[in-house]
């Protein structure tokens, strides 16, 4: 359990030097771990950096000092220490104490652990009597504060949802995410995996409204079963499953993935296509292109080609030539923050310049359809400026395309990620 707590704040170190969600970093910290102490090491990066603007406002409240005043790394301590206090009930109050101030002692001496034990006793006295400080202000100040959202994101939503539909898309974000896994009909089907799995002790639904799409609560580590290894399943939200059903591949059709990386959307064309046709993926990164290839020999879909290959920059020989496009471009990720929550930590500035790079890939994309071909523009975010304004754009000025329709699922409504799917068609 130790051993956890000092990875976890390693691993949120980490994040706070790098800016980046140390995945790679957690994998390493937790190689030495128990299956059991590596998950908590996860949970505990997770929650704490998912919930930090109110465990920051919270201990702020009860500090006898400023918390800008005090050591980054005893910070980053304090705030595992406080996530579990409020947010991790499993573990007890003692432990998350002390083992938290071993660990502000060790990267700031004695005076620092007494310190954060005293921030730490204070802080149960408040919670178990009630007397919690709560954010207050402005709705969209307090909205910030409570769910750990940026201000100007809660102010975008809250113009877009109003304050109720504002307030339970940010409480859906931090609420924890069922595992949707697609079935893999070139080697199984619903009910095979389904009994496979049962055996195994994980119990499956079906996904209402979607085909071959089982959702779960209990999947753990999937490289551990080998009906994943063997390519029988593969884990992708029921979001991005609907933008690929709104695509529609054909048997025997021409297909081009823009931005396939790391393939789902592509596995599932050839699965629509009954593994019929051709599909050609597109990703910037050499590496990338390669797991896709890994991917399609794994899931058995042989009618897949991977390049390496900038999607904003047109290829002369592929114009007119494909039925169908999607064309799932880069973006802010705003709507994935729920299993990302390094996400709410951009700031405007960060994601500025993808509109005109969304608008670039899209227009290069709508150059490959045929007359009379498809295609899909969508991305993982809520925000307008990548989604209704880029399709917007790119109607006004293209007189041989028409939209069949757009729209936006919300993890508050639909239970799945934030996810934003236009469809059009080239008359």
């Amino acid at each position: 359990m130790a051993g956890a707590r000092d990875a976890a704040l390693q691993g949120l170190i980490a994040f706070r030097r790098s800016g980046a969600w140390p995945d790679l970093e957690l994998k390493r910290l937790s190689q030495d771990l128990s299956p059991e102490d590596a998950a908590l090491t996860t949970a505990l990066v997770y929650g704490t950096l998912q919930n930090r603007m109110l465990i920051d406002f919270t201990l702020q409240s009860i500090s006898s000092m400023s918390l800008k005043k005090v050591m980054p790394q005893v910070l980053d301590a304090l705030r595992l220490g406080a996530f579990q206090l409020l947010f991790l009930g499993r573990v007890p109050d003692s432990a998350a104490v002390n083992e938290t101030v071993k660990l502000a002692k060790k990267h700031g001496g004695s005076r620092a652990g007494g310190y954060v034990n005293a921030v730490l006793r204070r802080l149960i006295t408040l919670r178990d009597t009630d007397a919690l400080p709560q954010p207050g202000g402005a709705t969209d100040e307090r909205l910030s504060i409570r769910y750990s959202h940026p201000l100007w994101f809660v102010r975008a939503m809250l113009e877009r949802l109003g304050e109720d539909g504002c307030e339970a898309l940010l409480r859906a974000d931090n609420e924890p995410a069922a595992t949707t896994l697609r079935v893999n009909t070139l080697k199984t089907d619903c009910d095979s995996l389904c009994t496979l799995l049962r055996e195994q002790g994980i119990e499956c639904r079906p996904v209402p409204g979607l085909d071959n799409a089982l959702e779960t609560a209990q999947l753990g580590n999937p490289a551990r079963l080998r009906a994943f290894r063997d390519g029988l399943f593969y884990i992708q939200d029921a979001a991005g499953q609907r933008c690929v059903a709104a695509l529609a591949p054909t048997p025997g059709s021409f297909v081009i993935d823009m931005c396939a990386a790391p393939g789902g959307k592509t596995l599932l064309c050839a699965q629509i296509m009954h593994n019929q046709g051709r599909i050609l993926a597109m990703d910037i990164h050499p590496h990338k292109a390669a797991l896709i290839e890994k991917n399609a020999v794994k899931y058995g879909a042989d009618i897949i080609e991977a390049v390496a290959a900038d999607a904003s920059k047109p290829v002369g020989a592929l114009r007119q030539s494909a039925d169908f496009v999607l064309c799932d471009v880069p973006c802010s990720g705003f709507g994935v923050i729920r299993k990302k929550p390094d996400i709410r930590f951009k700031k405007p500035e960060d994601i500025a310049g993808l509109p005109a790079l969304q608008q670039s890939i899209l227009c290069t994309a709508a150059g490959y359809v045929k007359p009379g071909g498809r295609l899909v523009y969508s991305t993982c975010t809520v925000l307008r400026q990548e989604n209704e304004e880029v399709i917007e754009r790119f109607i006004q000025g293209a007189d041989d395309w028409a939209l069949e329709g757009m729209q936006t699922l919300w993890p508050h409504i639909d239970g799945t990620d934030g996810f934003f799917i236009a469809r059009l068609a080239r008359r």
